[in-house]
């Protein structure tokens, strides 16, 4: 492309605006669009597609070798840059297919296998096929995955004592909000002696400073050696899909012997992905501590604490009082279609057949957590978040949607840890597993009310959310994070799913009477809300 010498046309509030730069580039986009479709144009009959995508994925990726036929895409490597590239060069190899390609297709898909068979199916103009019954996988998954070890001797000589100098406790998930709270909690604690956070990582130094940022991130001192506290905290690089979570045996035999309690927070928090991407990495982590809580002879095993969700039981029937209750569902339909929601609900499973089956009896619990919001004291919260990504927008586009009586139901992360840390504290019970409900009750301010708060401080214009989408759509700041979003709100604010929303209500009554944090939760309130939004103003970009 030729220097050019006249300067991009910018807004008024210094962004490049795209539509104009796009209509001054068209005739180079356009050929630069062209050369590359034409460099791609040769024909990859039937047989060899299996092949040349599996080769295309791995350069996409940058991966080691080959990715197999069945292989997650996503425990592979790609990611949602990698979805874009390969969806435009699938759309090459169907020239005849004049349609647009669902842009959750790599998603739907989840392997070469069903790549294949969709881009074949596009060629000879056959129908997609029946999509596989993911509430029969779902059962399938639980009866795959819930066959544990029992262990009746112990590893190493006789059966281990327990500790005296304080409990050891192991955590997942120290890199994310919820988990960063609980760890600072743990090392802060003069009951606890050491907590080993098992993290992804190319090495250990990586593995420490991925876990120091995400303290430093929610206002906590990282890992610094100054604050003696840290001496408790153990970093250790872990893999939990692997067999005894790809840890050294000396490190796995010492948590199977010593440690009192498991915290498993870690998830893979996309909801573009579908039920099969969240068995190698998720649901195999929750079998393989599991077998941790297991592997040794133990008079008192450690108590296991699995972090759910709220989605995993939000299609379910309400009870007489209209709630949703404290009790696991039976009914693979109780979870919403999410991939997420699913996977949450089968975990939850496994934890019952562990609870039912195994020494782990009134040892393991299962805590639903619901909307979890900036910390109460700062407001620090996700710049991931969907809620701040759309708070962030009457900024840039001068306008936030009205969701109207829709509850703002949002617990605070540090009450949440607190709540969970207390949850874990309780064992002993024979009878149904625990389940414990950590979230804000009160149905009571509405994002409405919140919208009258913030225009005391911002101005912008108040819009159906079907506006916002389209101005959100047309925004000028291509770049921004809540563009990441837009095709999630295209659709939950779509004219089909307008009228299909139910806000359902959780039972907590069980829950109050064994997690004192709860007894005395807050609603959302101004002052709260403020803190939240200075936030989002100095941090979501």
């Amino acid at each position: 492309m030729p220097h050019q010498t006249e300067p991009l046309e910018k807004s008024s509030k210094g962004t490049i605006m795209r539509k104009a730069s796009e209509v001054r580039y068209a005739r180079d986009i356009g050929a630069a669009y062209q050369s590359k479709a034409d460099g791609d144009t040769r024909h990859i009959d039937d047989e060899s597609l299996p092949q040349y995508l599996s080769e295309l994925i791995q350069t996409l990726v940058q991966g080691a070798s080959l990715p197999a036929q069945d292989t997650d895409l996503f425990s592979y490597g790609v990611d949602s840059i990698a979805c874009m590239k390969l969806r435009s060069r699938l759309r090459q190899l169907t020239p005849n297919y004049s349609k647009e390609f669902p842009l959750s297709i790599v998603e739907d898909c989840g392997n070469v296998r069903n790549l294949a068979k969709y881009i074949i199916r596009k060629r000879h103009g056959e129908a997609d096929a029946e999509s596989e019954d993911e509430q029969q996988l779902m059962l399938n998954l639980i009866q795959d995955l819930s066959t544990y070890t029992i262990v009746t001797h112990s590893l190493g000589n006789g059966c281990p004592t327990e500790d005296k100098h304080g409990e050891i406790a192991v955590l997942t998930g120290a890199t994310g909000a919820l988990g960063a709270h609980i760890l600072d909690l743990l090392r802060n604690s003069d009951t606890v002696s050491s907590i080993y956070c098992l993290v992804r990582g190319t090495n250990k130094l990586a593995a420490e400073e991925r876990v120091s940022k995400a303290l430093e991130q929610r206002g906590f001192e990282g890992l610094s050696k100054s604050n003696t506290a840290n001496h408790k905290v153990k970093v250790v690089r872990a893999q939990l899909g692997e067999p005894r979570l790809g840890l050294p045996d000396e490190v796995y035999s010492h948590l199977a012997k010593r440690a009192n309690v498991i915290f498993h927070i870690a998830w893979a928090v996309n909801f573009r992905l579908k039920l099969p991407s969240f068995v190698k990495d998720n649901l195999s982590g929750v079998k393989h501590l599991i077998d941790l809580a297991l592997a040794a002879c133990r008079l008192q095993p450690p108590r296991f604490v699995y972090c759910s969700s709220t989605a995993a039981i939000t299609n379910d029937l309400p009870d007489r009082s209209g709630h949703l209750s404290e009790h696991i569902s039976p009914d693979p339909s109780s979870a919403s279609p999410l991939g997420y929601s699913r996977s949450k609900w089968v975990a939850e499973h496994m934890c019952l057949a562990a609870h039912r089956q195994t020494p782990l009896q009134g040892h393991i619990s299962v805590v639903r957590v619901g909307q979890l919001s900036g910390d109460s004291s700062t407001g620090i919260w996700n710049t991931k978040e969907a809620w701040p990504m759309m708070l962030s927008t009457a900024k840039v586009i001068g306008c936030l949607p009205d969701l109207g009586d829709e509850p703002l139901d949002w617990l605070p992360v540090d009450i949440a840890a607190r709540a969970f840390v207390e949850a874990a504290n309780i064992s002993g019970a024979r009878g149904d597993m625990p389940v414990y409900h950590v979230l804000n009750p009160h149905q009571l301010p509405t994002w409405h009310d919140m919208l009258q708060w913030l225009k005391k401080w911002e101005s912008f214009e108040i819009v159906a959310p079907e506006e916002w989408v389209q101005r959100l759509e047309s925004c000028e700041n291509s770049e921004h994070s809540a563009m990441k979003l837009l095709g999630l709100w295209k659709k939950a604010y779509s004219s089909e799913n307008k009228d299909k929303k139910r806000t359902p209500k959780f039972a907590i009554q069980e829950t109050q009477k064994h997690v004192p944090t709860l007894r005395d939760v807050k609603p959302v309130d101004e002052v709260y809300v403020s803190k939240i939004w200075e936030w989002v103003q100095a941090t979501v970009r």
